[in-house]
């Protein structure tokens, strides 16, 4: 898509509601629609004075690709501080768990990742540095940011956590499989419909399935998005499972099960739905930028494609978005080397160097042009139409609901109805605090 830059550039004008994966984490509220702006021109990282001879810890989830990405950032850091020491102790596996127990038993890392889980155990508590005087400290802005993405790590009108990247999906499929199947590769203006009829030409006359999708509240998100649907209302106390919109979506998704044309990773032996695509299993799966690193580390001999998700049978596309961000523990040392090593670390000039490798798209909106993988940048135009599937402090547990309401759809247990009714009703117990 050779408008895809300039479209990109539009984002901050037109991204709507309120990811994640975003750098680490596959895997945030849906809103009123409204405009989003960028603010004042963005501004550059400024040098402030911080404690000497400071020691901080950081810590992350991730892969060690995105280990690297942090350790040359910190690299980046220490030519403006070169007396702060960074000790970089990445979390890979079951880092929200870990560090809650770390926090509470009073040793938590000084600077940390931040999800919309950990904001809301320790940005309501007051576990997490506020960042707003230390940002004007370094001459940085809210508006510097693409806004919505602020929107999670902001409590009682201060910011607890800048974003760190963000993503979104696209529908990622292997040329091969239509070659083989004598049909069209797909395009930004395919329907629903498109796609399940590519996916049943597929399925019948070639070795590969048709379309992936896993029981996955993340994947889902963009069809029910599409046809008006959210998981809770606009003030995140009601539950809107149990509505035409949602229920639609996912009588959709389940027709195409039942035909044949849809399966799941475990369907076909794979882990998820990127290693679907390496192995050559299926045609079709939605998943986000993370594909460009994945197959080029893991599948590098293998040809694949992307274009955005595929548009409703209204012509209404959209999206998902993932973002995560960084925060400070409150009770560390070196509030201000913390607070200048996550101001840097989400800066424009350090994520203009993680944007180059492919990694994440930077959550500067002047920045969004840096995207250079053309696959990347078909996913990345998915941002567009996109909502951060954020609902308040009862995200992950609302999430679930949805994920198990289309587990049960998926093994046939229950209806559509019966599902996403008894789903709605746990998501209003939950928002009621029973």
């Amino acid at each position: 898509m050779k408008k895809a830059l300039l479209s990109m550039l539009a984002f901050v004008l037109v991204l709507a509601g309120t990811s994640v994966f975003a750098g680490g984490q596959k895997e945030k509220a849906a809103a009123p629609e409204k405009k989003v702006t960028a603010g004042a021109q963005p501004t550059s990282f400024q040098k402030f004075a911080v404690e000497k001879g400071a020691k901080i810890v950081f810590s992350g989830w991730g892969d060690q690709t995105e280990q690297k990405i942090y350790k040359d950032s910190i690299v980046r850091f220490n030519k403006i501080y070169p007396d702060v020491s960074v000790d970089y102790q990445p979390i890979p596996a079951d880092f929200q768990t870990k560090l809650k127990a770390m926090m509470a038993g009073g040793t938590a890392p000084d600077v940390f990742y931040v999800d919309d889980q950990l904001m809301t155990a320790f940005g309501r508590t007051g576990q997490l540095l506020p960042l707003d005087d230390y940002m004007s400290e370094a001459k940085v802005s809210r508006t510097d940011f693409i806004t919505e993405l602020l929107k999670i790590f902001t409590y009682n009108g201060k910011t607890f956590g800048l974003p760190k990247d963000w993503g979104t999906l696209g529908l990622v499929y292997l040329p091969e499989a239509f070659k083989a199947a004598g049909i069209a590769e797909p395009n930004n203006n395919w329907t629903w419909d498109d796609l399940s009829k590519a996916a049943k030409i597929i399925s019948e006359k070639t070795k590969y399935k048709g379309f992936l999708q896993n029981a996955d509240w993340a994947r889902f998100a963009p069809w029910a998005f599409e046809l008006g649907g959210t998981y809770t209302n606009s003030s995140n106390t009601k539950g809107t499972l149990n509505t035409k919109e949602v229920k639609d979506a996912a009588s959709y998704l389940l027709k195409m099960k039942k035909d044949g044309l849809l399966v799941t990773s475990s369907d076909v032996g794979a882990g998820w739905g990127g290693e679907a695509i390496g192995k050559k299993l299926v045609a079709m799966t939605y998943e986000g930028g993370w594909m460009v690193n994945y197959m080029r580390n893991q599948f590098p001999d293998v040809n694949w494609k992307a274009v955005q998700v595929a548009k409703a049978l209204n012509g209404k596309r959209s999206d998902v978005i993932f973002t995560n961000a960084i925060g400070v523990n409150v009770h560390t040392k070196y509030p201000k080397a913390s607070a200048a090593f996550t101001i840097f670390l989400t800066s424009r000039e350090n994520q203009a160097e993680i944007t180059k490798t492919g990694f994440a798209y930077s959550t500067h909106p002047d920045q969004l042009d840096l995207v250079k993988d053309p696959n990347d940048k078909e996913i990345a135009a998915g941002g567009l139409n996109g909502k951060v599937a954020y609902w308040g402090p009862n995200t992950g547990k609302i999430n679930d609901q949805v994920s198990k309401a289309l587990e049960r759809i998926y093994l046939g247990t229950m209806s559509v109805d019966e599902s996403f009714a008894q789903a709605d009703k746990k998501v209003n117990a939950i928002l009621a605090g029973e």
